[in-house]
C-alpha cells in the first residue's frame, strides 16, 4: 500500500490527496519512507575517584568576638592547670601561688629490714668485752697499807698490743707489782654430734685465745729487763699475780696486752 509522501501515513492507492494531512499526491507508486538510523547512545564514562591528595576542607572559625574571647579564656585556664596544678599534685602540695595555703609535707617513716642469714655450719663468735672502770679501784688490805706505800694505780682495756709506761726511781724497796685481769670472753655456738640423730648447738663460753697481757720492768739505763711477769702467750693462765724487785735503781715499767680489761698496782716498801 502506497504512503503519503508528506505526512508517511497510508493512502489507497487512488487516492490523489492524503486523508490525513491532505497534502497531494503523485501518481505512480509513492517511495518508501526511509527509516532513521537508531543512534546508539554512549555508555558514561566511569566517575572519578577523589583526589585523596587534595587538602580537607577548613571548618570555618566562628566570627563572634564572644565566642572567640570564652575560647581564648579556656585556653588560658587549661594551660594555668597544666603547668601549676599538675606539679601541686605530683610533689604534694611543695609548690605554691600566690593566694594558696601549701599542703604540709608528711615524712614518712623508714622501717629498716635485715635479710635473714641463712644457717651457717661454722662456730658463731661472739665478744664480750667488760666494761672499763673510769676511776682506779683500789684494794684495802690492812697490812698492805701497813707494809707498803701505793704508788701507781691502772685500771684500763687493753687492746692490739696497746702499751702503757711508767717510770720510778726506787729508793725504797721493794717494788711490789700486782696485777688482776679479766680476759676477754667469747661464746662459741658449736655443732655438736654431727651427722647423726643427736646433732644439735650448743653455746660454750670460754676466755678469747687472743687475750694476753704482760709487765716488764726494765733498767731505764741499760734497758735490761729485770723482771717480767704475766698471762698467756708463754705465761701460765692466771688472772691474778703479783712479783717484786728488791733492788734499788731507776726503772722503767712497761704494760701492754690484748683482748683483757687489767687492774694494776705498784706499792714501794714503808
Amino acid at each position: 500500500m502506497p504512503f503519503c509522501t508528506s505526512c508517511g501515513a497510508e493512502i489507497a492507492a487512488d487516492k490523489k490527496f492524503c486523508g490525513q494531512c491532505g497534502a497531494p499526491q503523485e501518481t505512480g507508486t509513492a517511495p518508501a519512507v526511509p527509516e532513521k538510523p537508531v543512534a546508539h547512545e554512549s555508555p558514561l564514562p566511569p566517575p572519578h575517584p577523589p583526589d585523596i591528595r587534595a587538602s580537607p576542607s577548613k571548618p570555618d572559625l566562628p566570627k563572634n568576638p564572644v565566642i572567640i574571647g570564652i575560647i581564648i579564656a579556656l585556653i588560658v585556664i587549661m594551660v594555668v592547670v597544666y603547668i601549676v596544678g599538675l606539679p601541686m599534685l605530683k610533689t604534694g602540695g611543695e609548690k605554691t601561688i600566690e593566694g594558696m595555703i601549701p599542703s604540709p609535707s608528711v615524712t614518712p617513716a623508714l622501717y629498716l629490714t635485715t635479710q635473714p642469714t641463712p644457717q651457717s655450719t661454722l662456730p658463731l663468735i661472739t665478744t664480750i668485752i667488760p666494761e672499763t672502770t673510769t676511776l682506779p679501784v683500789q684494794e684495802r688490805d690492812a697490812r698492805l697499807e701497813e707494809d707498803y706505800e701505793p704508788i701507781y694505780s691502772l685500771n684500763q682495756n687493753f687492746s692490739f698490743g696497746q702499751k702503757v709506761l711508767f717510770a720510778h726511781e726506787l729508793t725504797r724497796p721493794p717494788l711490789y707489782v700486782r696485777f688482776n685481769l679479766t680476759p676477754v670472753l667469747i661464746t662459741r655456738h658449736r655443732l655438736v654430734s654431727a651427722e647423726t640423730r643427736n646433732e644439735h648447738y650448743e653455746n660454750t663460753t670460754e676466755a678469747s685465745p687472743y687475750a694476753w697481757f704482760e709487765v716488764t720492768v726494765l733498767d731505764a739505763g741499760t734497758g735490761e729487763i729485770v723482771e717480767q711477769q704475766g698471762y698467756g702467750k708463754d705465761y701460765p693462765d692466771l688472772t691474778k699475780s703479783s712479783f717484786m724487785v728488791r733492788k734499788k735503781g731507776n726503772y722503767r715499767i712497761e704494760m701492754s696486752g690484748n683482748d683483757v680489761f687489767t687492774e694494776v698496782r705498784m706499792l714501794i716498801g714503808t
